[in-house]
């Protein structure tokens, strides 16, 4: 099917224009397109009182990420990308495949690299595309905005043709956890739910941030779509009905390796080793970085553990690893740093027991709210009780009854959140940060 006798050039990809439509180009690049969708959604969502609506292009029916478009389609049945045409992009291309004919797009004719020096030309020839297609359907006459469908019609929608939801699907490596807040299918379509990053889905921000690091970059998707909860729990249930569905409990039994007697003994009895004599200073995430490099550098993306003499067990990175061993560098100057190889298992296991050894991360964030809530009631008139309700909800949670925190992993995320919040009022009030947030927290719980 790819054609053998014609190299694509810039007159071919301006000749499609003429003669069919672009598909697949994003409509909201451009940063004015974006704003301008975005007020346009506000202003429909307030005229029509509504919480979900949906922004639609009538030209564009799959939208891809912003900056990296995979390949592109063209209503005369001609697909273009930018693949290599060796053993390594097969199943990315199969993907696509599977893509289109879900959404019934059939393909008449291929423009592929056919050799290593085409790859560099058929990403500029992606560009252009995406640059024509913005030329040819201005944003303003393209865009428009539309409310969600009824529950009921949204997911008969989205398994139509056959369509498999990915992230259900036994016969896929996309962890369970992720069902929480996300769904995947194999036409693309990417949903997620709204408050997946409030301060109650911090882990979810982590989780998030690990899929699109380990499992999201060897799948084809189209951008992100925001669903409410409802709709998200509707899709999974819908889902049960159909032979490739899996449990979120077959699919944990999958992930969670099965080891032998002696080989969880032996695991055992090298993290014991390992906090004999030594501390662990990655039980939060680490510190001297920014924000988000801190956070970027959990130990749950990473897979690592620095202890106070300098020995760094990891599972996914060595001395090579320059970028690491920088940040780990400007999180830990004093140390002089050495590397020891540990599979991921162990990784895990190793800050499951490490509660047993020192205080864990759990304990650490408990204490940053109760030490916050002492302040807070030296500094107004509150209880003791209603300090402690205060200083939950500052941090996003509904009460302190409401604080719960799962796992090591959370508690590291949520103590990043804190610290993080801390600088911010830092910045406004060096001399009384907790007095700015105090402050902040008052003016938008009016």
């Amino acid at each position: 099917m790819t054609d053998t006798k014609t190299s694509l050039t810039y007159e071919i990809i301006e000749r499609l224009f003429q003669t069919a439509v672009c598909l697949t180009y994003n409509p909201l690049e451009p940063r004015a397109a974006w704003q301008y969708a975005k007020e346009l959604q506000r202003d429909f969502e307030k005229e029509h009182n509504l919480k979900y609506s949906r922004i639609y292009s009538k030209t564009a029916k799959m939208r891809q990420g912003t900056y990296h478009a995979r390949f592109h389609y063209f209503t005369d049945g001609t697909l273009i990308h930018g693949l290599e045409p060796w053993e390594r992009d097969a199943e990315k291309l199969k993907q696509i495949l599977t893509i289109l004919k879900i959404r019934g797009w059939p393909v008449k004719k291929i423009y592929a690299p056919k050799e290593p020096m085409d790859i560099f030309r058929y990403s500029d020839f992606l560009r252009y595309i995406t640059e024509q297609a913005l030329i040819k359907y201005s944003y303003l006459e393209d865009l428009y905005v539309e409310p969600l469908p009824k529950k009921e019609d949204f997911v008969k929608q989205c398994f139509a043709n056959g369509n498999i939801l990915l992230t259900a699907s036994k016969n896929e490596t996309l962890p369970p956890q992720c069902r929480d807040f996300m769904a995947l299918f194999a036409d693309g379509s990417f949903y997620i739910i709204k408050d997946y990053n409030n301060p109650h889905g911090v882990k979810n921000i982590n989780m998030m941030r690990q899929l699109r690091q380990d499992y999201l970059w060897s799948y084809c998707h189209a951008d992100e779509e925001v669903i409410p909860l409802d709709y998200m729990e509707a899709l999974y249930k819908e889902a049960e009905k159909y032979d490739w569905y899996a449990s979120k409990e077959e699919m944990e039994n999958k992930f969670r390796p099965h080891m032998s007697v002696n080989e969880l003994l032996k695991m055992n009895k090298y993290i014991d080793n390992l906090f004999n004599g030594r501390t662990c200073l990655t039980v939060v995430n680490p510190p001297n970085l920014s924000f988000l490099d801190s956070t970027f550098m959990s130990p749950d993306i990473k897979y690592y553990a620095v202890f106070n003499d300098g020995l760094v067990v990891s599972a996914r990175v060595d001395e090579k690893d320059y970028p690491f061993i920088n940040a780990l560098k400007r999180a830990f100057p004093e140390l002089n740093l050495h590397f020891e190889q540990a599979s991921e298992e162990y990784i895990k296991q190793l800050y499951c027991r490490l509660p047993e050894f020192q205080k864990g991360a759990t304990e650490i964030y408990l204490e940053m709210l109760k030490q916050k809530a002492r302040k807070l009631k030296r500094l107004t008139e509150l209880t003791h009780m209603q300090a402690l309700d205060v200083a939950a909800q500052m941090a996003g949670w509904q009460n302190w009854k409401a604080v719960k925190v799962e796992d090591e992993a959370h508690a590291r995320q949520l103590i990043s959140s804190e610290k993080y919040r801390k600088e911010k009022a830092i910045d406004k009030n060096p001399e009384n940060p907790l007095e700015e947030e105090y402050r902040q927290f008052l003016k938008h719980h009016k």
